[in-house]
C-alpha cells in the first residue's frame, strides 16, 4: 500500500513545484530587479524590456537623472530634474560633431530630440517613437508622398538612404549630391541618354549646366523628377516636362 501511494504523493508534489515556479518566479524576477533598481517600483513602463533598449539605462537612472536639492522624492512635485538640458544630456555620449551642418533638420535645431526619439527604449529602430514613414508623417506633408506613382525608397523608412536624418552640409540633408543619390540605384540613367540620344552624339544633360527653371541651381535628376512621387509616370514633375526648359513656337 505504501509503495502505491509514493508515486501518487511524488506526482502531488510536483504539481505543487511547477505551480509554485509559474507563480513566483515572476514575482522574485521582479521584486529582484525593483531592490537593484528602486525606481522601478513606480515606473513600472521601463520595467517589461522592449525590442530596443537605451544603453544609458544600463549606467543606472542617475547617468540622466538627479534628486533636486531641498525636495523629496516622490512626495514632492518636481523632485527629480534632468542632470542638464537636452540635447547637451544628449551629447555626454553622443558626438554632438555627427548633428550639425549648414542644413539641420529642424526638431535638432529645435533641440527636440524627443519629436523622435524615445529616451528610454523602443520597439522601433534608434528608439523611435513610431516606424517611419508614419513618424515623418507628423511633421511632413503625408500627401506629398502617396501620390499615384510613388518612389520605394521614398515610402519605405523616408528614403534613410538618401537623407540624413539630422544634418548635412548638402541640400534636402542628402548623404550625396542629388545624382550621385539616384545614381547609387538608377546606374542605367547616369548617362542622360534616357533622355535623348541625337544622331551626332549629343545627349541631353543632366549635370554641368545651370537649371533653366532654378538658375541658381544645377540640372540634376530632380529637375524632371519628383523624388518622392507624382500623378504622372516615371515621377516627371510634370505632364509636360520638356515644355519646363523648351519652348516651341
Amino acid at each position: 500500500m505504501v509503495m502505491l501511494m509514493k508515486p501518487k504523493l511524488l506526482m502531488r508534489l510536483l504539481r505543487i513545484l511547477i505551480f509554485l515556479l509559474l507563480t513566483l518566479e515572476p514575482l522574485t524576477f521582479i521584486a529582484f530587479a525593483e531592490q537593484e533598481n528602486p525606481c522601478l517600483i513606480c515606473h513600472m513602463n521601463i520595467r517589461d524590456p522592449l525590442k530596443n533598449i537605451h544603453p544609458a539605462l544600463d549606467i543606472g537612472c542617475d547617468a540622466c537623472h538627479v534628486a533636486e536639492q531641498g525636495k523629496e522624492h516622490p512626495k514632492d512635485r518636481n523632485s527629480i530634474k534632468l542632470r542638464d538640458d537636452v540635447p547637451k544630456l544628449c551629447y555626454n555620449c553622443h558626438k554632438e560633431f555627427k548633428l550639425r551642418g549648414e542644413y539641420v533638420h529642424a526638431p535638432v535645431s529645435e533641440e527636440m530630440c524627443t519629436a523622435c526619439h524615445n529616451v528610454h527604449q523602443s520597439d522601433f529602430k534608434s528608439l523611435l517613437i513610431i516606424e517611419p514613414p508614419e513618424l515623418c508623417y507628423k511633421c511632413h506633408y503625408k500627401a506629398k508622398f502617396i501620390k499615384k506613382h510613388f518612389h520605394e525608397v521614398a515610402i519605405n523608412a523616408c528614403g534613410r538612404r538618401c537623407h540624413d536624418p539630422h544634418a548635412s552640409n548638402r541640400p534636402y540633408r542628402l548623404s550625396q549630391d542629388v545624382n550621385a543619390t539616384c545614381i547609387g540605384c538608377h546606374s542605367v540613367q547616369e548617362s542622360g541618354s534616357h533622355i535623348v540620344s541625337l544622331s551626332n552624339g549629343h545627349i541631353h544633360p543632366i549635370k554641368g549646366v545651370p537649371d533653366p527653371n532654378k538658375p541658381k541651381m544645377e540640372m540634376n535628376c530632380i529637375s524632371c523628377h519628383n523624388p518622392h512621387s507624382s500623378n504622372f509616370a516615371n515621377l516627371f514633375s510634370s505632364r509636360k516636362r520638356c515644355d519646363k526648359c523648351h519652348k516651341f513656337y
